[in-house]
């Protein structure tokens, strides 16, 4: 699905994957989950191409699940949070949501370890921008891409029937989401794209 001027989101995954191309190198935004990660592999091979940069919002299965099988496809430079990368290369556990769903689906969804993940703060790349978003995960972070004015929040938000909520039920820290809500309203992106629901539009 084509989203903006360089933005497709790839169809059929779990929690949304977005992919554009910045200075050159394809960019890759979530990998879903280890059937979404199939899904990927197989996007990226119908047009020839592959990712060179994998950048992940926060360490949810639903996010990072297709990791090891993007990074044996293709060996793209993988970056996430850096208060979470120990998850992604199986050297901690995901603290779950208070809730029992939570704690349910943590149980249920497993990760396979990646090794070679870069610490987000290490990331320097002109017209894209790190943004620290905690709450929903300790180390949730957004990435504003200038050139389309878009920010992918993962699931800082949701865009739940066109308004953006915060999903309490996976939610770590409620009133530092909040605080995140805020900031992600306040940015100047006007498309907010989020891990569920479609794409948001401030100014529509």
């Amino acid at each position: 699905m084509k989203v903006s001027g360089s933005i497709e989101r790839i169809d059929g995954t779990m929690a949304n994957a977005y992919t554009f191309t910045l200075n050159g190198k394809i960019i890759l935004v979530d990998a879903g989950t280890r059937g979404s990660g199939r899904k990927i592999i197989s996007y990226f091979n119908s047009r020839g191409t592959k990712p060179d940069i994998v950048l992940i919002t926060h360490y949810h299965p639903d996010h990072i699940g297709g990791l090891k099988a993007l990074k044996d496809a293709f060996s793209p430079l993988i970056y996430m949070p850096d208060r979470e990368v120990d998850v992604a290369t199986g050297h901690a556990r995901i603290k779950p949501a208070p809730s029992l769903l939570s704690k349910f689906v943590g149980r249920l969804m497993k990760i396979d370890p990646v090794s070679s993940v870069n610490p987000v703060s290490s990331l320097s790349f002109e017209g894209l921008e790190v943004i620290d978003t905690p709450g929903h995960t300790p180390g949730s972070t957004s990435y504003f891409l200038k050139s389309d004015n878009a920010l992918f929040v993962g699931d800082a938000l949701v865009n739940s029937k066109g308004t953006l909520t915060i999903n309490k039920a996976f939610t770590l820290d409620l009133e530092r989401a909040e605080q995140s809500k805020q900031l992600i309203l306040d940015h100047e992106a006007d498309i907010i794209l989020s891990g569920h629901g479609d794409p948001y539009r401030k100014n529509r």
